[in-house]
């Protein structure tokens, strides 16, 4: 039988207190809500994921911009409740009526595939018309507790403001992830009544119908910490570090060693190769590849970088949108952005930033340098406190240094310029024209020696 997904999304989260809505904050570097969906994705494998949106609507359709298995629903209400928000679907399950229907909402971003996975398969065998996922928890208060009959069969999911005192007692709560047949919860969609209270038609209610009309239903108990929602910025904190425990987790059975990982920040995309190292305070983001044996040092940021085998980014380095080949070492202190090549054995060190360049491989600039808009050959050495100057006020230029040259220290290369193979640039030179193969190139300005000018004199004759 077909199975498909819903995801309710439709809420602002005014606890939250935010202009945008609550399923779209990132946790890890993916939206709220790109959780939920991947747990019924790799779950379940659902034929198609319907997403109820409402409050700015927009921003949930970009999460899931190019998704072909997704369609929306809007929920012109958003606290019209939740069988109001199922109930906006209704055409969406119709077609599906023979099926099945994961309900989840869409800021549980804790929810495991593997528990979905297994309640199907308990619905399947047990032939079940609805399945609710819950949890024990030693304190209840403030959840909707699963009420039995004397058979131990399901009867009701109570909220709080309506339990007894006998009810309050009931340990295990209601998760909010529920598994239907779809046509009779769509014949018990209709029969739900709004809430005296807050004229809310509640999801809720359906598992009693169920049980009124003898349909079988019953509870798959999990873990409760897969069950926690997000109402508010601690609650939000509280997931992203779970979610960060088991992303470092699986980094780790995979081979990876990761120092103090409690201090440790990597994004949900990133992937790192066996045998790499992260050292403590490390910060991992976007679309980051590490590959293996490689070492990101103490305080290092990387963001949407790709990393190959062998490469050692040292302590307090930051990169961004850049690739680094095998072999290499940047760092410490270094900065490498927009898009730059760092070849193969190169080193880039200490206090060297290169923006937008390819440097080739085994080049070394390894003190106080400034690489923008520039090709540097293989082999060619750098020196400190030299600057491409790459920019006029106006316009920005390239500056293209062929294999085997030498730039010595403190040297001032104005783009555009051409500086060609086995070419030397005297230390303290300005470049401000190209240079052919081979040639020395020396532009510094001749030094003057004044015999007793120093201003300073003075003040040393008055000290003696």
């Amino acid at each position: 039988m077909p199975l498909v997904g819903l995801i309710l999304a439709a809420g602002r989260g005014s606890r939250f207190k935010s202009e945008i809505p609550k399923p779209v904050h990132p946790l890890l570097g993916k939206p709220m809500v790109y959780y939920p969906y991947r747990a019924l994705k790799e779950g379940l494998d659902p034929l198609k994921v319907g997403v109820i949106v409402g409050y700015k609507h927009h921003f949930v359709r970009d999460v899931f911009r190019g998704y072909p298995d997704v369609e929306f629903f809007f929920q012109e209400n958003p606290k019209g409740g939740t069988a109001d928000a199922v109930l906006k679907s209704f055409s969406f399950l119709e077609r599906y009526g023979e099926g099945f229907v994961a309900i989840i909402n869409g800021d549980s971003p804790l929810v495991l595939p593997e528990t979905l996975r297994a309640g199907f398969e308990k619905l399947k065998n047990q032939k079940l018309d609805g399945l609710i996922f819950t949890t024990v928890l030693e304190n209840p208060t403030g959840y909707g507790r699963i009420a039995r009959d004397e058979r131990g069969r399901v009867k009701a999911i109570v909220e709080e403001k309506d339990a007894t005192d006998g009810e309050k007692k009931i340990k295990e709560v209601n998760g909010g992830v529920y598994i239907f047949r779809i046509k009779p919860l769509l014949e018990a969609l209709r029969e739900v009544k709004p809430s005296p209270v807050s004229g809310e038609l509640y999801l809720t209610e359906v598992v009693k119908i169920f049980y009124q009309r003898g349909l079988k239903i019953d509870t798959f108990q999990t873990d409760k910490e897969e069950l926690l929602g997000v109402n508010d910025r601690v609650q939000f904190s509280e997931a992203e570090k779970i979610l960060l425990r088991r992303k470092i987790g699986g980094l780790q059975r995979e081979g990876v060693t990761v120092r103090l990982p409690e201090t440790v920040y990597i994004e949900w995309d990133v992937k790192v190769g066996k045998d790499s190292e992260i050292e403590p305070h490390a910060v991992l983001k976007g679309d980051t590849t590490i590959g293996e044996n490689c070492i990101i040092g103490t305080g290092v940021v990387l963001e949407n970088c790709k990393i190959s085998d062998r490469v050692r980014i040292l302590p307090y380095s930051y990169l961004s949108d850049c690739d680094v080949k095998e072999g290499a070492t940047v760092g410490p202190f270094a900065r490498v952005r927009d898009n730059s090549l760092i070849g193969e054995e190169v080193e880039i060190g200490n206090f060297v930033e290169v923006k937008k360049s390819s440097i080739g491989p085994r080049a070394k600039a390894k003190h106080l340098t400034y690489i923008g808009d520039a090709q540097i050959g293989e082999n060619t050495n750098i020196g400190a406190g030299t600057v491409f100057a790459n920019y006029n006020g106006v316009k920005k230029y390239e500056t293209k240094v062929g294999k085997n040259v030498f730039i010595g220290s403190n040297s001032l290369i104005i783009a555009p310029r051409t500086l060609k193979d086995w070419s030397f640039i005297a230390g303290g030179s300005v470049v401000n024209v190209d240079i052919p193969e081979g040639a020395l190139a020396i532009g510094r300005a001749k030094l003057k020696i004044l015999e007793n000018k120093n201003p300073l004199l003075k003040r040393r004759d008055d000290e003696k």
